[in-house]
C-alpha cells in the first residue's frame, strides 16, 4: 500500500495507478481572485510548464491546462528561508519520514488527464514557491518530474467559493483524526478540502471498491501490509488530491462514479510516525 511519507512518491503513485484523471479561508477580503494559468505540454518524455514569473497572493484561481497526452498535475510548494528550489525538489523525492519546517504544502491540483483542464481556489501566502509534476516521478525512465518557479507576492485572503461537497481531514486529539464527509456526488465537481492539524499534511485518496465491501477493519488491517493491494481494490478510477499542509483549505476537482470508496490519507505528521490512515483517516463512503 501507500506508505511513505514523500509527497511526490504518493501522489506519483496515486496519478499511476489512475492512469487518468493556503492559509484556510478568509473572512471577507479580496473579492476577485488573482488567476494563475498554468499549462502542461509534452515533446518525447519530457514534460514542461508554462507559468509566470510572479502573482500577487492572497485569493488565487488556478486555472491548469494539460496540453500533453499523459496525466500531470500541479503540487505547489512553498520554501523558506535560505533554502532553494533544489533543495525542495531533493526533499519531495527522498524517502524521508519526516518532512522540514522549512517546506509547506500549499495544495494545488492532483492529476489532470491528457487535453483538459481543471481549476482549483485558494489562498496563497507570499514565497518562493517550486511548482511540481508528481507525475513524472513514478513514469520509468522519465528522470526528473516537470517543475517550475514562481514568486508570490502579497497578496488580500478572501472566501473560497461555496460547494456543495466537503472533506475536512479533521484532528480528534492527539495523533488521532477522521474524515468528515458531506454532500459528494456522482460525476465531476469541485469540492472544498479542508486540512487540520498544526503538525500535520493530508491528501485525499479516494479508491473504488470492486465487489462485495470489506468492513472498515479489515480495511485498516489490510493497509498495515506491506504485501500487494486487497482484491477489492480498484485502481483504475482512484481519484487524488494535491498535498495541503494543516491550517489550510481549498476548492478542488474530483471524478466520481456511483459506488463505494475508501478515502485514507497515507502521509505521516512532520515529525513521522504512523500513516494518518492508521490514525483514523480511513472510511468506506457511498456515492450516489
Amino acid at each position: 500500500m501507500l506508505k511513505s511519507s514523500s509527497w511526490i512518491v504518493v501522489v506519483a503513485t496515486a496519478t499511476a495507478l489512475a492512469g487518468l484523471a493556503i492559509a484556510g479561508c478568509g473572512g471577507g477580503g479580496k473579492d476577485t481572485a488573482t488567476i494563475l494559468k498554468i499549462g502542461a505540454s509534452e515533446s518525447g518524455k519530457a514534460t514542461s510548464f508554462s507559468v509566470p514569473g510572479s502573482i500577487e497572493g492572497g485569493l488565487v484561481e488556478i486555472k491548469f491546462t494539460n496540453e500533453g497526452t499523459a496525466p500531470h498535475g500541479v503540487q505547489l510548494v512553498r520554501y523558506e528561508g535560505d533554502h532553494t528550489a533544489e533543495d525542495a525538489l531533493k526533499q519531495l523525492g527522498s524517502e524521508s519520514e519526516k518532512t522540514p519546517d522549512w517546506l509547506r504544502g500549499e495544495g494545488g491540483i492532483g492529476s489532470v488527464p491528457g487535453g483538459e483542464s481543471a481549476t482549483a481556489t485558494l489562498n496563497l501566502e507570499s514565497g518562493n514557491f517550486l511548482i511540481v509534476d508528481a507525475a513524472a516521478f513514478n513514469e520509468e525512465g522519465a528522470g526528473k518530474p516537470a517543475t517550475a518557479e514562481l514568486k508570490v507576492t502579497e497578496g488580500d485572503s478572501g472566501d473560497l467559493p461555496e460547494t456543495a461537497g466537503k472533506v475536512v481531514a479533521e484532528e480528534t486529539g492527539k495523533d488521532e483524526f477522521a474524515w468528515d464527509v458531506s454532500g459528494l456526488k456522482a460525476g465531476k465537481q469541485q469540492i472544498t478540502f479542508e486540512s487540520e492539524g498544526d503538525d500535520s499534511i493530508h491528501l485525499i485518496l479516494a479508491v473504488p471498491v470492486k465487489g462485495k465491501a470489506p468492513s472498515l477493519a479489515e480495511v485498516k488491517e489490510d493497509f498495515k501490509s506491506e504485501g500487494p493491494p486487497p482484491p477489492y481494490i480498484d485502481f483504475k478510477d482512484v481519484q487524488s488530491t494535491a498535498v495541503l499542509d494543516g491550517g489550510k483549505s481549498q476548492t478542488t476537482p474530483i471524478d466520481l462514479k456511483p459506488g463505494k470508496y475508501i478515502f485514507f490519507c497515507p502521509l505521516t505528521d512532520r515529525d513521522g510516525g504512523k500513516p494518518h490512515d492508521q490514525e483514523g483517516l480511513l472510511s468506506i463512503e457511498t456515492v450516489q
